[in-house]
């Protein structure tokens, strides 16, 4: 272990200081976000709207519980792959639930595979991991390049995959075959780091999102990205993709790129547009802050298509879209 990590890993003020800093350079929403949540330390979560008891189905094409945040539970046929899992109450010192999540892990009775888009702690959640370690040892847990410094030795069978490099419009990483998953690193507009200050300065490395495909369905997980015209069109050109899991975060505006680390509602929009998909689904909101305002935005500008209103699936957090085969 370095002297860097040794300190922020001993030291909780210093922790907290070094994860508010990128905050604040991150743009204002984040930080307004993180102030909104200060109140909820002092209460418990508030329950998921769905509880779903018996998650993996019988006879599905496709489905995807929102579990919270970027914790997806998707399933095709019959295989069963989450994203960024995060169960726990709290993330690192300084974010706490608004809502319980939308799955609880004894229910589920199946999981081939584990997803993690990039190393911040809202994603790469360590007392989550150890939680799903106990329920499902030696699963595949399959990250980009720079994650591994953060993971500890855990009973997991790891995949570290090549990250894009999509600062030089080299927008594919590689594939590698998970017990008949097929998985891709694909590129996102994002920073890496763990403990927030060396994402931003020099450890800017460990993000992705991920193209999933097995049998004949596609599913594209963003990860934490902002908007790209050219990666999105990129990636509907070359794949035919029938759900987009889109990253997003909340701003009652028509700009589609003014923050360079996350989605706003346009941007996810464009995004459904660009890969062509049939469906989208927008994640990484309502789990530390209200989720009315974000869905309000979304149905106010874009319910009035009727192709919108149709290929857009806002999911309470528990609830499970499904595709029957």
């Amino acid at each position: 272990m370095n002297f860097f990590r040794f300190i922020t890993m001993n030291f909780v003020w210093l922790r907290r200081s070094l994860i508010l800093f990128p905050f604040v350079l991150c743009g204002c929403q984040t930080f307004i976000d993180v102030g909104d949540n200060i109140a909820s330390h002092f209460s418990s979560p508030k329950g998921a709207s769905f509880q779903i008891k018996n998650p993996v189905r019988d006879s599905v094409k496709l489905s995807v519980l929102w579990v919270g945040h970027a914790t997806m539970l998707i399933q095709i046929y019959d295989k069963v792959i989450m994203t960024d899992p995060l169960f726990t109450n709290n993330v690192s010192e300084v974010l706490r639930r608004y809502v319980k999540p939308g799955l609880d892990l004894k229910d589920l009775n199946k999981l081939d595979l584990i997803l993690i888009s990039h190393s911040h702690s809202d994603h790469l959640s360590l007392g989550s991991l150890s939680m799903m370690e106990k329920k499902f040892p030696g699963c595949d847990l399959v990250f980009p390049d720079g994650v591994e410094e953060f993971i500890p030795d855990f009973n997991f069978n790891f995949h570290r995959m090549k990250k894009p490099e999509e600062e030089k419009k080299i927008y594919i990483g590689e594939t590698k075959t998970f017990n008949g998953i097929k998985i891709t690193t694909v590129g996102a507009m994002h920073w890496g780091g763990k403990y927030g200050i060396d994402g931003k300065l020099w450890s800017n490395n460990g993000y992705c999102g991920y193209i999933i495909q097995y049998k004949d369905v596609t599913v594209l997980y963003t990860g934490d990205t902002s908007y790209d015209k050219d990666l999105y069109n990129y990636l509907g050109n070359k794949y035919k993709i029938d759900l987009v899991i889109v990253n997003i975060i909340y701003c009652d505006c028509p700009d589609v790129n003014k923050n360079r680390q996350h989605v706003y509602p346009m941007g996810a929009v464009k995004i459904l547009d660009e890969t062509k998909a049939r469906y989208m689904i927008p994640a990484h909101f309502g789990t530390f802050t209200d989720p009315d305002p974000l869905i309000k935005v979304l149905k106010r500008r874009y319910y009035t298509n009727e192709h919108y209103k149709e290929a857009i699936k806002i999911l309470s957090i528990g609830e499970q879209f499904v595709i029957k085969q």
